[in-house]
């Protein structure tokens, strides 16, 4: 009966471990990739613009195991938040043909790699999804004179 139990809390243990994944960064570093979970958020260093994964609208990748006739792609919604102000609201790709980064509140916002993959006949809950993104400042325009 103690070994059924000790089966049980080890198995237990091992599946949150294995579930638990990255915690939100304190900060986000510009130029530097982080990731978020589906309805994480992190703020920047400067601690004026806030960043958040909503989660993942679409996912046609073709999943491993699997002959496709295209690679597939993946839709991110995240938003960015200035102060108080209202989230700014973008959907990143993973395809190369669709927008793979976005210009918002003076930032250029990439989208680097969406996990897990997908696997055939294994389909990922929406809580599963983490996005690992890649946050700059814009440069300010440069003045020919």
């Amino acid at each position: 009966m103690r070994l059924a139990a000790a089966t049980v809390v080890a198995s237990l243990a091992w599946t949150a471990c294995g579930t638990a994944g990255p915690a939100p960064p304190a900060h986000i570093e510009p130029d530097r990739n982080f990731s978020l979970r589906a309805g994480e958020s992190a703020p920047a260093r400067d601690g004026t613009l806030r960043i958040g994964f909503e989660g993942v609208t679409a996912d046609s990748r073709c999943p491993k195991g699997e002959q496709c006739v295209w690679a597939g792609d993946v839709t991110a919604r995240v938003w960015l938040q200035h102060g108080s102000g209202p989230r700014e609201t973008r959907e990143l790709h993973i395809a190369p043909s669709a927008a793979q980064a976005v210009r918002v509140l003076n930032h250029d916002m990439r989208l680097v790699q969406i996990d897990p993959y997908p696997v055939s006949g294994k389909p990922i809950a929406k809580a599963d999804y983490v996005v690992t993104l890649v946050l700059s400042r814009q440069s300010a325009p440069r003045s020919d004179r």
